[in-house]
């Protein structure tokens, strides 16, 4: 009995652990993104010289979680707090390192895909001109479109504090992952099919109220595909078309906490709202959307699929270390 005592109080974890929403296939993720667009962008030449900045929000982390670590006391609070301190400060540099990819990899300017993916839209029967243009004629509406729009930023953020404060670490570490993959595969498929959007079929000027200010920037995409050397001194926008990031996320948010229905059905609402938008705000094929949507779910299911093979490899580890220091000599 007291030997299982023994066992049992070696392997339990020790006060000052520290618990972790980022799994090791997300940081593998993040740093092959890093290296993506790193090689891209020293093969075309490219430097991103407005990539933000974030030094000093990773030295302030870093600073803070010493402190906890050092000075806090050993509650749950306090561990909700690291473990939301480092998805954070994951979320920050997976989504500078996509910003850098994003930009290198449109230096490569394969032919642009827009004639397919209006031709798409018509086949599906979809008018996105007269969209626009009834949008454009209630302004409400489109006030409403450009707030759901914009709160793809929090909502970036909602899961992760979700699930660090509820101490549902697993499902931190699923949805952390399925954002990073999403992204990459966006990045990638929108250099290989890349498009500026259905605004460049039509005149601007023709609407009053709509502005199109999550649409791809047409004279930095321009630019990006002349040849020879470039350094790039305006502040990065949104610069993928196909798939639609935004109904990634609108997909995504919701999904990741469908079991928490205080949060499921408001962002059932949000983010149809959201999905609506990104055809007028973010100026979107409507195939550009289906296929974020269709995203979202690919990712999710392969990250649960990692995350459970990666959490039975990490078991089956700790058995074979538990076996061999407790194994008679």
């Amino acid at each position: 009995m007291r030997l299982k005592t023994l066992i049992a109080g070696q392997l339990q974890p020790s006060a000052a652990r520290r618990i972790s929403p980022v799994s090791c296939a997300a940081c593998l993720v993040t740093v092959g993104l890093l290296a993506i667009g790193i090689v891209a962008s020293l093969s075309t030449h490219f430097m991103l010289a407005s990539l933000p900045n974030i030094v000093l929000l990773i030295i302030g982390i870093l600073i803070l979680d010493v402190l906890l670590l050092q000075f806090a006391p050993r509650i749950r609070i306090v561990e909700a707090v690291q473990s939301l301190l480092y998805g954070v400060l994951y979320l920050a540099i997976t989504s500078v390192c996509a910003v850098l990819a994003a930009y290198s990899l449109q230096r490569l300017a394969f032919p642009l895909r827009d004639q397919t993916l209006q031709a798409a839209d018509v086949a599906m029967g979809f008018d996105w001109l007269a969209y626009a243009h009834w949008v454009d004629r209630h302004p409400l509406v489109q006030s409403v479109f450009h707030a759901a729009y914009y709160s793809i930023w929090p909502q970036t953020f909602l899961p992760l504090v979700v699930f660090v404060f509820t101490r549902r670490i697993r499902e931190a570490r699923v949805y952390l992952l399925t954002f990073s993959m999403a992204l990459t595969a966006t990045l990638f498929v929108s250099a290989l099919l890349p498009a500026v959007g259905p605004i460049v079929f039509f005149d601007r000027t023709t609407f009053d109220v709509l502005r199109f200010t999550g649409a791809t920037p047409l004279d930095q995409l321009a630019r990006l595909r002349e040849t020879g050397p470039l350094i790039q001194t305006a502040f990065p926008g949104g610069i993928a078309t196909f798939p639609s990031f935004h109904a990634t996320m609108a997909t995504l948010t919701p999904l990741a906490l469908r079991r928490d229905r205080r949060f499921f059905i408001p962002l059932l609402v949000l983010n149809a709202l959201m999905l609506a938008s990104t055809l007028s705000e973010g100026a979107h094929y409507l195939i550009d959307v289906i296929a974020g949507t269709a995203m979202a779910f690919l990712a999710y299911a392969v990250a649960r699929w990692v995350i459970a093979m990666e959490g039975g490899l990490f078991a089956r580890g700790s058995r074979r270390m538990s076996g061999a220091r407790y194994a008679p000599t």
